[in-house]
C-alpha cells in the first residue's frame, strides 16, 4: 500500500490546486502516519478545500476522543471534517465486518457540521485491483478465505 518511491516535497498551495483540479471525485480522506502530526497544514489544507468545493472530508487519526480534546483538535474537527475515524486499530479487536473501519474500538463520527449522511454499518468491501502484470492490490479488510484463495492464483 506505501509506494518505495522517493518522497516529492510540494507546497500546500501546489497540492490544494491538484485537489481542486481533480475531475470526478466526491471527497477527500487524510490518514496515516497521522495526520494530526501536521495540524497546521492539514486545518488550513481541509479549509480551502471545504471553501473552495463541494468535496466532503473524511480524516483518519489514531487518537482517542479524550486525546483529541486534550490536543485541542476537536473543534477543528467539528468545523471542518464531515467523517472522522477515532481510534487506534487493534488487531486483538479485529473486526473485517465495519465500513470503513478496522477494529471494534474505533469508532466514525459525523461532525457538527457533517455533510455527509450517517450511514454506516455492519459491511466488509474488498477491492481487487488486478494490474496489468498479474499483480493484485488488495483495499480494505479481507478475510482469511479469501487471503488464502489468492494465494492460490
Amino acid at each position: 500500500m506505501w509506494s518505495f518511491k522517493d518522497n516529492i516535497l510540494m507546497s500546500r498551495e501546489d497540492l490544494l490546486n491538484q485537489i481542486l483540479n481533480t475531475r470526478d471525485i466526491q471527497g477527500v480522506t487524510f490518514l496515516g502516519g497521522e495526520p494530526l502530526h501536521q495540524a497546521d497544514n492539514l486545518w488550513w489544507l481541509i479549509d480551502q478545500i471545504r471553501a473552495n468545493s463541494d468535496l466532503t472530508i473524511f480524516l483518519y487519526t489514531g487518537y482517542e476522543e479524550d486525546e483529541l480534546v486534550k490536543l485541542d483538535q476537536l473543534s477543528s474537527i467539528h468545523e471542518l471534517c464531515d467523517m472522522v475515524a477515532i481510534g487506534r486499530y487493534q488487531s486483538s479487536k479485529r473486526n473485517i465486518n465495519q465500513q470503513w473501519v478496522g477494529s471494534d474500538n474505533q469508532i466514525i463520527m459525523y461532525p457538527e457540521n457533517s455533510r455527509e449522511a450517517k450511514g454506516h454499518g455492519s459491511l466488509n468491501q474488498v477491492e481487487l485491483i488486478i494490474s496489468d502484470t498479474g499483480g493484485i492490490n488488495i483495499l480494505g479488510f479481507p478475510d482469511d478465505e479469501l487471503l488464502n484463495d489468492l494465494k492460490h492464483l
